[in-house]
């Protein structure tokens, strides 16, 4: 569910308060030295499967890093730096709790630049830390009641939190019942997308901005630019995945059905859809088989057409913000967010 091999700057600047807010959360919530919370510290990037300290440093953070932007783009002067934090904190580890399982749902070995958890310990115990790293998101929000916030917006965030975390299971499920099916619709693509996709970057930015003291109506405001900027990166992905070179040619052998596939599917010619289905209909893919993809989607027009609606979600998301008076070089800064995330 990487988005970009390379993070904007606005995010990359959130890099090291995160991994602190991270750190400090981790080490709060557990006190045990059960090998449990040593996959989590792998799962993390921190160490490796030996226990010893990870060789290189974790990849960039998105989700965490998008939550401690909201919620600077709310409270600049960091008035509510140590709930910022907190809200930062658990929304990658949500992240992660569902890279966990998504890794073992997909059959991918390898997460970033090691083996995934479940290929390491089994899928027994990726589902332990899977469903352990839900937890501790869920330890650090409640941590904000430490940090001065009121019970009644601690609540807030939970909740936001785990109704993130319920589309998120959405949209899985749907993307799971697409593999085998050849009618998906581009309506019903963007509705599975702004579950999985959206529902976890439009958490994080609400998580920030009500961390930061925002409003309802702005905190909402970011929850929606959140779930546009979602779509706008997935949609890039996928084209990525096809032209880009993207180490994620997996979704394509798993039947996945990406934008451009989508598209291609329901707007080709009839001698188009027939190929592509007699592609997807195969008991098993080959590699082989994303070339064949890739030159039925060239004929399409598939790319370009993909192109432009992940462009279009993402000046969506700006949409969304221009009411939730933000100071103009915060709105710069989402700008910037926004065009890299839809691969502009």
């Amino acid at each position: 569910m990487a988005y970009l091999a390379d993070l904007p700057q606005p995010l990359l600047d959130r890099q090291e308060a995160l991994e602190q807010a991270l750190r400090t959360h981790v080490k709060e919530a557990v006190a045990s030295e059960l090998p449990l919370y040593r996959m989590m510290e792998y799962q993390l990037g921190w160490i490796e499967r030996d226990g010893e300290p990870a060789v290189r440093a974790p990849a960039p953070r998105f989700h965490g890093a998008l939550c401690l932007e909201a919620a600077a783009s709310v409270a600049p002067d960091g008035e509510q730096a140590e709930s910022a934090g907190a809200a930062a904190a658990a929304a990658e580890l949500m992240f992660q709790s569902v890279q966990v399982h998504e890794d073992m749902q997909s059959a991918e070995m390898r997460a970033d630049d090691h083996p995934a958890v479940w290929w390491t310990w089994g899928p027994a115990q990726a589902i332990n830390v899977g469903d352990g790293l839900h937890a501790l998101a869920r330890l650090a929000v409640f941590s904000m009641g430490s940090r001065g916030e009121t019970p009644e917006r601690v609540l807030g965030a939970v909740a936001t939190l785990d109704s993130a975390a319920l589309r998120y299971y959405e949209g899985q499920y749907m993307e799971l019942t697409f593999q085998e099916r050849v009618d998906i619709t581009e309506a019903k693509y963007l509705e599975m997308a702004r579950a999985k996709h959206g529902s976890l970057v439009g958490g994080a930015a609400a998580l920030g901005a009500r961390a930061a003291g925002a409003t309802d109506a702005v905190a909402e405001a970011f929850a929606a630019a959140g779930e546009r900027l979602g779509v706008a990166a997935q949609i890039a992905s996928d084209v990525d995945i096809i032209w880009g070179g993207a180490p994620a040619a997996g979704m394509v052998l798993n039947k996945s059905k990406i934008y451009p596939v989508v598209h291609a599917l329901e707007h080709g010619s009839i001698a188009q859809k027939r190929e592509l289905g007699t592609i997807y209909f195969k008991r098993v893919m080959e590699p082989s088989d994303i070339e064949g993809v890739r030159r039925v989607l060239d004929k399409t027009g598939a790319r370009e057409h993909a192109q432009a609606r992940a462009a279009e979600e993402a000046a969506a998301a700006i949409e969304q913000l221009e009411g939730a008076g933000l100071a103009a070089d915060a709105m710069d800064r989402w700008q910037t967010i926004a065009r890299a995330l839809a691969g502009s």
